[in-house]
């Protein structure tokens, strides 16, 4: 892989799963932004939202730009899985592209709702956007997603991510001329 590929997508879409596929498969480095943003400021995702979604946004920013920042990344062979949001910022969607190549893992809401139920029944802390929203998560889930969509789809690689992760990275492997057949994985590990 000759350029950093970020992973974008609606929450729950497979971002940070099908990053570890591909990672595990392909031998690239996987970053996790919400990690990464937990570790660099030292509070979880879900207090940071406490502090309002602006708050949150602009150490996902920093995270990004500290990211995009180190020596060599440009040229590493990694895959990061962004949070929903990332592309929200038109100048993180430009440094992104600028070092690297975005696909945004495409799920429709059904199935959006069908992998977010479990994760909202069991604790809304998780999902800070969807907090209070168990009841209409259907509804909530599709305007996140048609407010989104333009962003996400915007010069990207665009994939159908309803399936299981290792068809979802073999997509991807596939779409990037990086040779197919070489992510095989067993959905029960994933």
């Amino acid at each position: 892989m000759r350029r950093p590929l970020f992973l974008t997508g609606m929450m729950g879409c497979g971002k940070t799963t099908v990053g570890r596929v591909l990672s595990q498969a392909r031998g690239w480095v996987l970053v996790d932004l919400d990690e990464r943003i937990e570790r660099l400021f030292g509070v979880a995702i879900a207090e940071l939202f406490e502090r309002g979604e602006e708050c949150f946004r602009a150490r996902e920013r920093r995270a990004l730009e500290s990211l995009l920042a180190e020596p060599g990344f440009a040229a590493r062979a990694v895959v990061v899985a962004t949070g929903g949001g990332a592309v929200l910022d038109p100048a993180s969607r430009e440094a992104m592209d600028r070092v690297g190549t975005r696909v945004y893992l495409e799920v429709g809401v059904d199935e959006l709702v069908r992998r977010l139920r479990p994760t909202v029944d069991a604790d809304e802390a998780a999902r800070p956007l969807l907090q209070g929203e168990a009841a209409s998560l259907r509804g909530r889930v599709a305007e996140l997603l048609a407010s989104r969509r333009s962003a996400y789809r915007g010069g990207a690689l665009c994939i159908d991510a309803n399936d299981d992760p290792a068809v979802v990275a073999e997509r991807i492997v596939v779409a990037l001329g990086e040779g197919g057949g070489a992510v095989v994985q067993d959905s029960e590990a994933v």
